[in-house]
């Protein structure tokens, strides 16, 4: 078909495109971007972040409205699930609301000005209206930057300031931290980053801690908790079966006595039990003269 010489085409051959590893431009492109997506955007949402913030196990940033919503109504968002999932979040415990500085810098202002598209781009290229700098470096946090907050208080630093505190204490409100599980970097690209905050989590979990370090809920005591609920209303379901069963056999039982007392006497007869002969005397008749009276001549 080619006038070739050669062997015919299929459409697969055609059509196919010859699998190409990435160039390490490419990677480093590709890396860029998603970090400047989850500086930006809210990843349950998918809307631009805007304080409050929150962020679980993993250092990712959400709408912490987002968030709430999410977990009184998980059907709200069609991936919330999924995406939720993946760091363990089940309740508000799992979850740190991380407080950033906001720049007031006249630049700030003026790139929030030129914000367009509900907050799509601006002028650092980001879904945010808000710049977020670190309080001690003053370097703006955002992608590129390695940041990380710190627990309890939620204070947001850049990484290097945090590095360099001597004291285990927040440098904004004074509040000590746990250098070990207290710091949390935001969203890690690095693959050893990541695998820290995993370990990080078994450990919270082996010490029956969630991501804010407070006391995790129980499973033992949950389950025990739904076994009472559970029992108290199958209790109480089965006392209002009962009460119901009750009520209308009473009901049966009142109509029939009622029946029977306004039963005539002609139809009591056909359901009587009494030896009387006069009472026996009709079925003891002949079946082709019950219920008549044969005249007899006198003689």
């Amino acid at each position: 078909m080619g006038n070739d010489g050669g062997s015919i085409p299929t459409r697969r051959e055609l059509v196919k495109s010859p699998t190409r590893a990435k160039t390490t431009s490419e990677l480093r492109t590709q890396s860029s971007q998603n970090s400047t997506y989850h500086w930006s955007f809210c990843p349950l949402s998918k809307q631009p972040l805007v304080s409050p913030i929150a962020s679980d196990s993993l250092g990712r940033l959400f709408n912490r409205p987002a968030v709430l919503e999410w977990l009184l109504k998980p059907s709200s968002f069609g991936d919330g699930e999924e995406v939720m999932k993946t760091a363990g979040v089940k309740s508000l415990k799992d979850i740190v609301q991380v407080k950033f500085e906001v720049s007031s810098s006249e630049d700030a202002k003026d790139s929030n000005e030129g914000v367009v598209n509900g907050g799509i781009l601006n002028g650092g290229g980001s879904g945010r209206k808000e710049v977020w700098v670190c309080p001690i470096t003053r370097k703006e946090l955002g992608p590129g930057s390695h940041a990380v907050y710190l627990i309890p208080c939620g204070h947001a630093f850049a990484e290097a300031a945090v590095r360099e505190i001597k004291e285990d204490i927040c440098l904004v409100c004074s509040e000590k931290f746990d250098k070990l599980d207290g710091v949390v970097k935001i969203n890690p690209t690095e693959d050893a980053d990541i695998e820290k905050l995993k370990k990080r989590r078994e450990r919270l979990t082996a010490a029956s801690l969630s991501h804010s370090l407070q006391k995790a809920s129980s499973k033992k005591r949950k389950n025990k908790e739904d076994k009472k609920e559970g029992k108290k209303e199958k209790e109480k379901k089965s006392t209002t079966a009962g009460d119901i069963a009750s009520k209308v056999l009473g009901d049966e039982q009142g109509r029939a006595k009622k029946r029977k007392m306004e039963m005539s006497d002609n139809v009591r007869s056909l359901f009587t039990s009494s030896s009387k002969p006069e009472d026996r005397k009709p079925k003891d008749a002949d079946f082709m003269t019950r219920g008549f009276t044969i005249p007899v001549k006198n003689k």
